[in-house]
């Protein structure tokens, strides 16, 4: 008889009006109105030895020390050692802020406001936690890929002359542009319970969820949100939304309802891999970690480099790899492309926001991620190998 398990929960996260709202450092007051529901997602995972948890969030990102903080309550209401809990976040503009001021696009006199409301955010993110361990049931997993081509762009653009220029909407004189890679890869891991009833459906795609404005100030969870809703309502179970690596990668329309296309699309292609995946019960649980240190652009508190985490879920034949921030997309593939593990996602703004990562090229080339990166020409090759590494040290 299988001894694999899972179970998830989801709680609302959405903040009070007026808070600090993240994503764009143009905003000068908190939120106005509330266009979608915010959630804070967990799947528990266990193979009879072993449990793993995930908590994914409609959120713009955590800073590690609120990682830190809440393994901590998960480990002790839930029992899950810390070192098996990812937590990341969708990455939507149109959230709270909650990291830190100096990592913070709003600052002002809600801090209070912001303060308790992390706190809670805290010991909601245990708390989907511990409902979801309360919801273990026999299951059985699928994992499969789609692919999906129409839904974003590389805005990392290149002129003629070899410099960049970041172009936050399709330019209309495309021809005056040479495009980057994007990943039309949808990843899609499908837990049904032993009789075959949807308990949770996890997705990852790489795009910035801005499907809007940044003189919005309405809390929405984006498109991953519209993409989540329509899973759920099609095929039942909790839909998760994980990103994957989109630091330069944005969607292809950013006005009107874009959100809901752009989300129902990609729920779209999801459902249709969805529903042809394989199962087994057949799963051996695994969680590993890798410290780092990443070097600075300029030194910060006397230190040259800053620590970050990399973490591999291994979940039977899936293998899940956390980075923290927003990484481009290069990185990403490179990493799925060189594993040895078929089934590789890689999930960003997992256990920590640190910033954009971009490739080496990019800080020649100029443009926004590389000038705004807090970190210097070659650390988006190190987090990659280092990842690869991971990954290889799970295998042998």
């Amino acid at each position: 008889m299988s001894t694999f398990k899972a179970g998830v929960a989801k709680v609302n996260i959405t903040p009070f009006l007026g808070c600090p709202m993240a994503g764009y450092s143009s905003r000068d007051h908190g939120s106005e109105t509330i266009n979608d529901e915010l959630y804070s997602k967990a799947l528990v995972l266990s193979d009879g030895e072993t449990k793993l948890a995930i908590i994914t969030n409609d959120l713009i990102g955590i800073d590690d020390g609120f990682v830190r903080r809440t393994r901590e309550l998960i480990e002790d209401a839930a029992g899950i050692p810390k070192s098996n809990v990812l937590i990341c976040a969708s990455h939507t503009h149109f959230g709270p802020e909650i990291r830190p001021e100096e990592d913070a696009t709003v600052k002002g006199p809600d801090d209070e406001f912001d303060l308790a409301y992390v706190a809670v955010l805290q010991r909601k993110m245990a708390t989907a936690v511990q409902l979801a361990d309360q919801n273990l049931q026999d299951a059985k997993i699928g994992v499969g890929k789609g692919y999906t081509d129409k839904l974003s762009f590389n805005r990392h653009t290149i002129r003629p002359d070899g410099t960049a220029v970041t172009n936050y909407r399709m330019p209309v004189n495309k021809e005056d542009f040479i495009f980057g890679p994007i990943d039309p890869e949808v990843g899609v891991v499908r837990v049904d319970s032993a009789n075959g009833k949807p308990i949770a459906t996890l997705i990852n795609f790489a795009c910035h969820p801005v499907c809007s404005v940044d003189r919005m100030y309405a809390i929405s969870a984006d498109y991953p949100g519209y993409a989540m809703k329509s899973i759920e309502r099609e095929i039942g179970g909790i839909c998760m939304f994980t990103l994957g690596c989109a630091g330069n990668i944005v969607p292809i329309e950013r006005e009107g309802i874009s959100k809901k296309k752009v989300g129902v699309s990609l729920a779209a292609e999801a459902i249709k891999t969805w529903q042809w995946l394989n199962f087994t019960d057949s799963i051996e649980l695994k969680s590993m970690q890798k410290i780092i240190e990443l070097p600075l652009k300029k030194s910060k508190n006397d230190k040259e480099t800053r620590e970050v985490e990399i973490q591999l879920l291994k979940i039977g034949d899936l293998g899940l790899v956390g980075l923290p921030g927003e990484i481009f997309v290069e990185i990403g593939t490179a990493i799925k492309e060189q594993s040895r593990i078929e089934n590789l996602f890689v999930v960003s703004q997992a256990n920590g926001s640190s910033g954009y990562v971009p490739i080496a090229v990019a800080y020649d080339q100029g443009g926004y991620e590389s000038n705004s990166t807090p970190f210097a020409k070659g650390g988006g090759e190190i987090l990659r190998d280092a990842a690869l590494e991971l990954v290889d040290v799970s295998i042998d």
